[in-house]
């Protein structure tokens, strides 16, 4: 049957804010393949969000003070493997700060962007940037000594992929499980791996303060390398980040579900290799779980202890918490605080059951702030105050020193009288995240030593502070206890 045909009079367009009309905006994840071109607005590399005709959403790619206005002209570019795809102008419209940097919303002054020519120039630019790094003496940027070592990761990796895909039809034909056949490369393939990513480590340390040959190294491993990496899931969300920042807390959850995830055997053995470098993350958590259950066993009966974590994610281990503690013995009082909506309501479904269950009148709060409201005094929950124990274990890494200080200032604020106030950061170390991270999928981190994060308790009235490491020795943690009270919700480990 011909669909309904409506009159004239039966058209009706939008009403309210709707009726304002807005060009189609294409997502950046959607239109662009992987490497996405990079926005540049003076000196800082920015992430394109998003894009239409008349403007553009771009993301910071880290935390550095961006002295950018609203209402001011900037000169902007788009480029691709090094090669121009617009330069132009926009005024910036909206800026919405936070955790990970700041999120603008510019229109372009006097020019405009064809998106579908666009996608045509940035394939050309990126064929043309492959075709480079067949031609060794086309960069002196990058190293031989690098260049080598991609090679290596390449033949690698490409020789299990052989060796799974050209027995995948005799797992089919027999209807067998491939979980032999994953255990078997994943035993040959990890020692491999960790001295690859220790190569990788030491190439990419040896060029972090040169600018121009640590964007040509990255250039060149995302273009060569990333591909390969992104057939485990955990490096391609941490490659293309669809919320619009690294670390959500979907990857997250890859590390502490720690499945076989991946569209086939070899995706899931990549997927593995992304879980030994995110490891830490399941580790540091265990750290901070062990010092909440000593600060809950010391408690005396009837008291509360007040638990608050910046930049949540998804808090899989406020569940653990409840579930270690005796049920109806002690009182839980947490506060989740995280900029991302979706990770809140993750976080809520999933610690709520747990907190009614345990009886005693435990309880899950959750704020939607950044750590820049927590500068800015933006706390107006009095629940945020006088806490047993405050803990960001995430954030630290993406803050340069300055703002770290001055965060860790503002959270020892909120512990009470002898509490306790524990920040964890990517440490310093030979077998650090480093090059999986910065290079294969442009997460940039800080990375910090015992000296660095004692620094940030300077100035602190406290009474003591200390730092520890996490089982693998990729996270550092810096505890610093407030003076006064009884003591004893504030154990040394």
């Amino acid at each position: 049957m011909a669909s309904e045909i409506l009159s004239y009079e039966d058209l009706r367009g939008s009403t309210g804010r709707r009726a304002f009309f807005r060009p189609q905006r294409y997502d950046a994840a959607e239109i662009f393949p992987t490497p996405p071109p990079r926005v540049t607005l003076g000196e800082v590399v920015w992430r394109i969000n998003d894009i239409s005709l008349s403007g553009i959403a771009i993301t910071s790619k880290d935390t550095q003070d961006n002295d950018i206005s609203v209402g001011e002209s900037v000169p902007i570019t788009i480029n691709q493997s090094g090669i121009s795809l617009f330069d132009g102008r926009a005024t910036v419209m909206r800026i919405e700060p936070s955790g990970f940097g700041s999120k603008l919303a510019l229109r372009f002054d006097d020019s405009f962007i064809d998106v579908p020519s666009l996608r045509k120039k940035d394939a050309q630019a990126r064929l043309r940037g492959q075709f480079a790094t067949l031609q060794p003496t086309r960069n002196d940027a990058v190293s031989k000594e690098y260049r080598v070592l991609c090679s290596d990761i390449l033949s690698t990796f490409r020789s299990y992929r052989n060796f799974l895909e050209q027995r995948s039809d005799e797992f089919n034909a027999a209807k067998a499980d491939n979980s032999g056949a994953f255990e078997l490369c994943l035993e040959q393939m990890m020692p491999q791996w960790r001295e690859l990513w220790l190569r990788g480590n030491e190439a990419t340390e040896a060029v972090m303060d040169d600018k121009v040959r640590l964007d040509a190294l990255k250039n060149l491993t995302e273009l060569v390398l990333t591909p390969e990496f992104n057939h485990g899931p955990i490096w391609e969300r941490s490659y293309s980040k669809p919320l619009g920042y690294p670390g959500d807390f979907q990857v997250m959850n890859y590390v502490y579900d720690w499945k076989r995830e991946g569209r086939d055997t070899y995706g899931q053995i990549i997927h593995r290799l992304g879980l030994d470098v995110a490891e830490c993350i399941g580790t540091r958590m265990d750290v901070v779980i062990e010092t909440v259950l000593r600060i809950a066993r010391m408690k005396p009966a009837g008291e509360t202890a007040r638990i608050l974590s910046l930049g949540s994610g998804p808090a899989r281990e406020v569940k653990q918490i409840y579930e270690q503690t005796a049920r109806g013995t002690t009182k839980f009082e947490y506060t989740l605080v995280d900029q991302e909506e979706q990770a809140l309501q993750y976080a809520y479904e999933g610690n709520y059951p747990s907190a009614m269950a345990h009886g005693a009148g435990a309880s899950v709060n959750c704020l939607n702030l950044s750590f820049t409201d927590i500068l800015r005094g933006n706390l107006d929950d009095k629940n945020a105050y006088n806490q047993d124990m405050v803990y960001s274990v995430g954030l630290f890494d993406y803050l340069k020193d300055r703002r770290a200080r001055a965060l860790a200032k503002s959270l020892f604020e909120l512990v009470k009288p002898g509490g306790l106030l524990v920040l964890g950061n990517m440490n310093k170390c030979a077998l650090s995240n480093l090059w999986p991270m910065e290079c294969l999928t442009d997460w940039r981190l800080y990375y910090r030593d015992d000296t660095d994060m004692l620094g940030w308790a300077e100035g602190l009235d406290k009474e003591s502070a200390w730092t520890e490491i996490e089982p693998t020795g990729r996270v550092r943690l810096l505890f610093v206890r407030k003076p006064g009270g009884d003591g004893s919700s504030v154990p040394k480990s």
